[in-house]
């Protein structure tokens, strides 16, 4: 009797168990298909509705950048009950109406690439949806319940695949069907998915594996480059972290059109990082190199370590990592670069912060808006960041005698990170630096940091004893681009533009310009009274802008 009454208690759980559906669980199932020869995306989920009946979607219209998502969207229908669907893009909502207390909820929902080729920079975060691949970040894929909670049940299904089709993303490789559980909602709105004629690469580190995922013959470089540049600068980071612990990671490499000069970037994301390059012959590998390392520092700088307000620490989850990147590169001797390499980075960051529009702007002014609507605000936080960090790594060898460095506090913010969920904020990172620095730092970065006010480079190269030169050639265009990119306008007289014959009223007709480089001659041809004319001059000025030398008396200052 007492083993039956059991039995019968076990069974009751069961059923119990069945009769309540898990609300963070979401099945989706994902079909490439096309419709009137179009490349399109089928997404079925299945979930567990608001009791309610008035179910959110998280699905943002605006995101990274870019606006107008939901153009993206092209179908959306209930499955097997009645209701009402609507469109709320302020908020990025999908509003469905339906019976109250369901159970389970089917809704239906088609993907469509909205831009007409070629694939550009600025296309790159939006939904692509091609005739043999696609290439999505997971908040313009999945509509997400805001019901469903902060730590989700995800079965992923992918059909419609061919025999030789790649399937890649941020939790697995090659996998069709995969479940997450007790996933973080974050960590899976911040992820890649890639599929179709991918070639994918596993690169075996440290009893752990790395995926490369690339399409296409490359111009540059070939995937042997790749691999290599990539294995090296992995183990580099994860030796300088000491963190070998990540048993999964994917990367991936998207070719981009670029008519003139190159273009490279990159988003590190959860368990991943997505790359775009230009696949032409002005790309190099030294830009590779650069956007691997900075990038694969952000599974620390940013993953793990994150800001408590995104664009406000931006100083630092950038231009911290830029640094890093910098440093890991040199002191590794990656790609053959060494500590010539540190300085003649850092000497170009100094070149290009002191050179830019916004050089004076409050830590304030990098905003949301401001990041992703101007390239001068987007570069400032990278700029201003690495050679704050410049400054710290070399005040704190100073003081200590060369036995600490910046180091030691970046492996103090991350432990903190990950033991305590520290956040990085302005108190926080003060409270780390003032028992190095003293009390007076906080008055020097609010300064600096907080009201943008420049850094005293030569005085501050004085007192650490740095050699250096009181002032460089720097970076100086000559003039300006009306909005469409397609007329010069705002010749600066005297400029080696204006010398050169570029005049105001020209039409462009193609230009390749390296923006900060002050190696490479700008390549511009106009069109002017009917004629076309084709320029080539070196964008410099002669400016009060510090650059450090190359001495061996550095290079030991610098911890080389």
């Amino acid at each position: 009797m007492y083993r039956s009454i059991g039995a019968l208690l076990v069974v009751l759980l069961v059923l119990v168990s069945c009769s309540n559906p898990n609300p963070n669980q979401i099945d989706y199932n994902i079909t490439v298909t096309h419709k009137d020869s179009i490349d399109q995306l089928k997404v079925e989920m299945k979930f567990m509705p608001s009791q309610d009946g008035i179910t959110i979607l998280e699905y943002p219209n605006s995101a990274w950048g870019q606006e107008e998502l939901h153009n993206a969207i092209k179908e959306m229908a209930l499955e097997k009950v009645s209701g009402t669907i609507e469109v709320n893009k302020d908020s990025g909502w999908i509003v469905l109406n339906h019976p109250e207390n369901l159970k389970e909820l089917h809704f239906r929902y088609v993907l469509q690439q909205d831009f007409e080729k070629p694939i550009t920079s600025r296309k790159t975060y939006r939904p692509i949806i091609q005739p043999t691949y696609f290439h999505l970040f997971s908040h313009n894929l999945f509509m997400v319940p805001k019901s469903a909670g902060e730590s989700l049940d995800l079965v992923i299904n992918w059909n419609g695949l061919g025999p030789k089709d790649v399937i890649q993303n941020s939790f697995g490789s090659q996998q069709k069907t995969q479940h997450l559980k007790t996933l973080p909602k974050q960590e899976f709105l911040e992820a890649i998915f890639v599929g179709g004629d991918f070639e994918v690469n596993a690169i075996p580190i440290k009893d752990n594996t790395v995926y490369l995922a690339t399409r296409g013959e490359w111009v540059p470089f070939t995937v042997g480059d790749m691999k290599a540049i990539l294995k090296e600068t992995i183990i580099a980071q994860r030796d300088f972290w000491n963190d070998h612990t990540q048993e999964y990671f994917t990367v991936t490499m998207q070719p981009i059109y670029t008519p003139n000069g190159s273009s490279y970037q990159g988003t590190g994301i959860t368990n991943s990082f997505a790359t775009s390059f230009s696949n032409n012959e002005f790309m190099e590998v030294e830009q590779m190199v650069h956007l691997f390392n900075h990038e694969l520092m952000h599974n620390w700088i940013g993953s793990i370590i994150k800001n408590e307000n995104e664009e406000e620490q931006y100083w630092f989850s950038e231009g911290f990592t830029e640094y890093y990147a910098f440093k890991n590169i040199a002191k590794n001797n990656i790609n053959e670069a060494g500590s010539t390499h540190f300085i003649n980075e850092m000497n170009s960051i100094i070149r290009k912060l002191y050179n830019s529009p916004v050089f004076l702007a409050p830590n304030s002014e990098i905003n949301y808006e401001n990041f992703w609507a101007s390239r001068d605000y987007a570069n400032l936080p990278y700029y201003r960041g690495a050679v704050f960090a410049f400054y710290l790594d070399l005040e704190i060898r100073r003081l200590t005698d060369g036995e600490k460095s910046l180091d030691v506090v970046m492996h103090q913010i991350l432990e903190d990170a990950r033991e305590k969920d520290q956040k990085l904020n302005h108190d926080y990172f003060l409270s780390v630096m003032k028992p190095i620095l003293g009390e007076q730092f906080q008055e020097f970065f609010n300064k600096h940091i907080e009201n943008g006010e420049p850094l005293p480079l030569g005085d501050l190269f004085n007192k650490l004893a740095v050699d250096f030169s009181p002032q460089s050639d720097v970076f100086e265009l000559g003039f300006t681009f009306n909005e469409e990119h397609k007329v010069i306008s705002n010749v600066i007289e005297g400029s080696t533009a204006y010398m050169a014959g570029i005049r105001n009223g020209d039409k462009v007709i193609s230009s390749n310009i390296w923006y900060g480089d002050i190696e490479r001659n700008a390549e511009i041809g106009i069109e002017r009274n009917g004629s076309t004319q084709n320029f080539s001059f070196l964008p410099v000025k002669k400016g009060p802008v510090p650059q450090i030398q190359n001495t061996d008396e550095n290079l030991t200052k610098l911890g080389f």
